[in-house]
């Protein structure tokens, strides 16, 4: 009992550790972001869930850490925002890995959009730390399978977004598939079917991973 309190603490340690360290690096990536483009980073997908992303992040830090003194875990609502919000940052990661960066036309696409710049922190390292430590130390509550679609959510509505903006004008891209006015309609509506479609995939991959449908103790759970 004694072992399984302890590691039921260092659990929620290294969740809190994890999720301020995002915070941190979102400290140093929005004002990057914001040097390079001014307000244009407010019309980038990526921009847009990192910073949601760091938002909830910092909720979680906080709350991990009362969660140490009353042995609780989080609430529902906060483990259904993180989900979200990590769905979102695993789009953005592997929608540069597998069809930003190989747009590249010298081959370096992958070393420019993941390690430099602000790049660095929202294209690699807070994706990659939102998604270990919710797989690993963010386990509990589970998410039933039916809160993958809130997954989505993000998405569509920057979606709408960038679509009326692209529309009207006032919004150029900023991706290549967004521009409606060098690509047919069908192209438009395809590629919107395409990143829905790959967004749920990831959404419940990571749902899967993070042990929410299995019945036994897996990976880091530790329950109390």
């Amino acid at each position: 009992m004694v072992l399984k309190n302890i590691l039921t603490v260092l659990r929620k340690l290294a969740s809190a550790a994890m999720n301020f360290l995002i915070v941190y690096f979102e400290t140093i990536a929005v004002p990057m972001s914001w040097a390079m483009g001014g307000t244009i980073m407010f019309t980038m997908y990526t921009e847009l869930s990192n910073i949601f992303n760091g938002a909830v992040c910092l909720l979680v830090g906080l709350w991990q850490l009362g969660c140490i003194f009353t042995g609780r875990e989080l609430p529902l609502w906060l483990k259904r925002l993180k989900f979200i919000s990590t769905s979102c940052l695993a789009m953005t990661f592997l929608t540069v890995v597998i069809i930003l960066a190989p747009m590249y036309e010298d081959g370096n696409g992958w070393y420019i959009m993941l390690f430099t710049g602000s790049m660095l922190y929202h294209h690699f390292l807070n994706p990659v730390l939102a998604i270990l430590s919710l797989v690993l130390f963010e386990r509990l509550p589970r998410l039933p399978l039916g809160q993958v679609w809130w997954a989505l959510v993000p998405t569509i509505l920057y979606g709408l977004y960038d679509l009326h903006g692209n529309i009207t004008g006032t919004i150029d891209g900023p991706y290549p598939f967004m521009r409606v006015y060098d690509q047919t309609i069908q192209e438009t509506l395809m590629w919107f079917a395409i990143i829905l479609v790959t967004n749920l995939l990831y959404a419940f991959l990571l749902w899967w991973l993070g042990g929410n449908g299995r019945k036994s103790k897996v990976g880091l759970e530790f329950r109390t």
